[in-house]
């Protein structure tokens, strides 16, 4: 897949999820650098701001374009409105997420809306990267045939907060109980040459010990929902992280 601005998939490093309602909020964290952002219609914009937010996406985009930065969406799952979504977005993004993703045939029934709604762009058909949420162990169980499941997959996203809590793990025991499927992510992801994109670190302290840790495990990519934590993001990818424990 060729993104704006001739960066490869496997070269996006910060995904930014956002919601999509607050422009003034969207053009700051613009500024602090993101490779992608995610227009989140699922977590981070309120159910009555979603109409608008798909009416004006093709606004969000040309903001995007301006910080040479790849603009993409996260849908809600199809039976909760994300069908709908899809159709009526003004620009048809770049990226799409489908979250709580746990079987192959939730990619088999997005696929095709995704051609149709190329189709009526005037855009080539497939040409739009499909990237699911894993965020259940159901989910990471069956990962390999789900990231199998259509060429448009180049990446997967581990949803590391509704994982924790499928898995009934306490704040306090979040990160170990997760380091075995943030490793299994990225070796199902390696299998078939996709990216893997670690969760949101979503404490105020430790996200440069977490991401030197998630490096040494091969992650490359990271969802952020705290812009603040874009630029040590980027700076730790392209340094040595060094040593450190495992949780």
């Amino acid at each position: 897949m060729s993104l704006p601005f001739k960066m490869p998939i496997k070269d996006l490093r910060s995904w930014l999820f956002i919601g999509g309602h607050d422009l003034e909020r969207i053009e700051s964290a613009l500024e602090q650098g993101p490779d992608v952002l995610v227009v989140d219609l699922e977590e981070f914009t309120p159910a009555e701001s979603r109409q608008a937010v798909c009416a004006g996406f093709a606004e969000i985009v040309a903001r995007c374009e301006r910080h040479h930065c790849v603009a993409a969406v996260r849908i809600n799952r199809l039976s909760e409105g994300g069908a709908e979504e899809l159709v009526a977005l003004s620009r048809i993004p770049a990226v799409v997420f489908l979250p709580q993703v746990d079987s192959a045939q939730c990619i088999a029934e997005l696929d095709p809306l995704l051609t149709e709604r190329e189709l009526r762009s005037g855009l080539t058909s497939g040409s739009t990267v499909l990237i699911p949420t894993l965020e259940s162990r159901l989910g990471l169980e069956r990962s390999d045939e789900i990231l199998r499941a259509s060429p448009r997959l180049e990446a997967a996203l581990l949803g590391s907060g509704d994982l924790a809590r499928d898995l009934g793990l306490e704040p306090g025991n979040r990160v170990a109980g997760l380091a075995a499927w943030r490793r299994h992510l990225v070796e199902a992801c390696r299998h078939v040459e996709c990216l893997a994109i670690d969760g949101p670190w979503p404490e105020p302290q430790g996200f440069v010990e977490d991401q030197a840790w998630a490096q040494q495990l091969g992650f490359r990519a990271r969802c952020v929902v705290d812009s603040r934590q874009i630029a040590p993001l980027h700076q730790a990818l392209v340094s040595d992280p060094g040593p450190a424990p495992r949780p």
